[in-house]
């Protein structure tokens, strides 16, 4: 008799169960302060990939924070005298909705627009209603143009405004980093575990500056990147990001293959080395001078 099959459908959900008890999450502090606060999880464009991500929003504290997974396996902490596993820690980390409604304006720069007809998602109509609800949390005003024509208010992209806002941010991380001591040298690994040494105590503003360029760009499309980066008076440097620098490399290069897989192996021409004649064989070969071969006896007579 065969045996009973399992039931793989009630396994997995007791798994997903465990895996969900084994999730780490750190919160900042302006959303532990209230315990009866009503966060919620919800899916917003990335600013940079327009790819979805996973917010967390606070309609009560007027929070917006974007949360970051990392996989952990075999791993674990104390709390007390208990020993917890970890299969997942999640960062929670407070971002300004202004970053997330960036490419709406600059999608709809070439005029002025009620924001109902800017902040619109043509592919996700349900984030509709939420990037309007999101609006209210902050100033349009540094990043966009207003303009009132009776009873209605248009907004319009405002370049020169947007880089405004972001400088005094650029320059509050960088202070930071000085405050913190982080190593902002070129072949420093990115953590903040790693501080100055000795060698690197004397780093440039230029190059805390840099720095925090490349922390606030993770939430800027490459145009304003590029803006901002004139107008932070930083000149260009190559691309030292080797993925990025491979990812270029597989598209433009061209395939190469060895050329020894297609031709033919070249042969080895070997001299014919012709064997010294021996006093027989050259009485033999004077003997046969003048003499007709045998093939020549069967030859039609003309």
């Amino acid at each position: 008799m065969a045996p009973r099959g399992r039931k793989p459908k009630a396994k997995n959900e007791q798994d997903s169960t465990e895996y969900e008890k084994n999730r780490f999450i750190i919160l900042p502090n302006a959303l532990t302060k209230d315990k009866s606060t009503d966060l919620q999880l919800i899916k917003l464009r990335h600013p940079q990939t327009s790819e979805l991500a996973i917010f967390v929003y606070s309609e009560k504290d007027k929070n917006l924070a974007q949360m970051r997974s990392l996989p952990f396996s075999h791993r674990s902490f104390f709390k007390g005298n208990k020993l917890i596993p970890i299969d997942r820690i999640d960062f929670v980390t407070l971002v300004d909705p202004l970053f997330l409604f960036l490419p709406y304006f600059i999608k709809c720069s070439s005029m002025f627009s009620p924001l109902d007809q800017i902040l619109v998602d043509e592919h996700l109509p349900e984030l509709n209603n939420l990037l309007m609800k999101l609006s209210e949390l902050t100033n349009l005003n540094q990043v966009a143009t207003r303009k009132e024509i009776g009873d209605l208010i248009l907004w319009k992209y405002n370049e020169n405004s947007t880089l405004e806002w972001l400088t005094p941010k650029i320059d509050k991380v960088a202070k930071v980093l000085v405050t913190q001591q982080i190593n902002v040298n070129q072949n420093a690994a990115i953590s903040s575990s790693f501080k100055l040494c000795e060698t690197s105590i004397h780093s440039t503003d230029e190059q805390y500056k840099r720095y925090a360029y490349d922390i606030i760009s993770e939430y800027l499309h490459s145009d304003i990147q590029k803006s901002l980066l004139k107008h932070l008076g930083l000149p260009e440097i190559v691309e030292s990001n080797k993925r990025k620098a491979d990812e270029n490399r597989d598209v433009n290069k061209k395939v190469k293959h060895n050329k020894d897989e297609y031709d033919e192996m070249p042969h080895k021409v070997e001299k014919i080395v012709t064997p010294k004649l021996t006093a027989k064989d050259k009485a033999l070969k004077k003997a046969a001078t003048g003499t007709k071969s045998i093939s020549s006896f069967f030859k039609k007579s003309s």
